[in-house]
């Protein structure tokens, strides 16, 4: 199985499944990085991108899995206009975006992409990572969907194909943005923060309780753990960002 496995993932830029992603018919708009990409909430990821630099700067970090407390924070929005920011900032890397939440996957909704063949139906070895790989052109970007959602998610995330896949996507691309589960729901969001590089804890503003936060925290204890985003704040409540807005900067 394991040879099997590594022989899929020989070819890991196919030409087919390729998208055009300056077409934004289908595009979910909170995708700012693509649909408004002058506007502040676009700024705050380009922000975001440059402090996860600095910190490669100090330590080696391709893959970097977002993760949250609880569903409905942001993780996938968060993730997925991360990967897209750096594949704009660096047009001559290989970024790649995974969509690792097996149960409840939201990637290809985002970018309005095939759900399937994905990422499980290679870990199950219903498809070659060929079918289940889309690509975008501007920016470059490489997506590999979750795929059809998944009763067993938790076995195959924890099985030694993923784990062969991940070390063979960090011989071909040079940065990683994993989508993970989270943290307090399965097992799963923890046990890819552990194969990851570091991991990210994505917090909706007014809305996750400290105490998730900090039990969150406390899962991912064994993971490193960059930081925290807090999303969802309004521009209004950070007075440089509403004084600009103000001036039309």
């Amino acid at each position: 199985m394991a040879k099997d496995v590594m022989q899929k993932a020989s070819n890991f830029l196919p030409a087919a499944g390729e998208r055009r992603s300056n077409e934004l018919e289908g595009i979910d708009r909170a995708l700012v990085a693509l649909t408004a990409p002058a506007s502040v909430a676009a700024e705050q990821y380009r922000v975001l991108y440059h402090r996860i630099e600095r910190a490669r700067a100090a330590a080696s970090i391709k893959l970097v899995a977002f993760t949250s407390a609880v569903s409905g924070e942001g993780k996938s929005l968060t993730a997925t206009n991360l990967a897209l920011v750096a594949a704009a900032a660096n047009p001559d890397k290989r970024v790649l975006l995974i969509d690792a939440d097996l149960r409840r996957p939201c990637v290809h909704f985002l970018l309005d992409l095939e759900a399937r063949p994905g990422l499980g139906e290679f870990l199950d070895g219903e498809a070659t990572l060929e079918e289940a790989v889309r690509r975008l052109r501007r920016p470059r970007l490489t997506v590999l969907p979750a795929g059809a959602p998944r009763e067993e998610a938790g076995q195959l995330i924890g099985s030694r194909p993923m784990r062969l896949f991940l070390e063979k996507a960090r011989e071909h691309f040079d940065e990683i943005y994993l989508d993970a589960p989270p943290v307090l729901a399965v097992a799963d969001g923890a046990l890819l923060a552990g194969l990851s590089d570091t991991s990210i804890l994505v917090v909706r503003a007014g809305a996750t309780s400290r105490a998730l936060v900090e039990q969150a925290i406390e899962t991912l204890a064994g993971a490193r753990l960059l930081g925290c985003v807090l999303n969802e704040v309004e521009t209004s409540e950070v007075p440089y960002l509403s004084r600009n807005r103000l001036k039309g900067r």
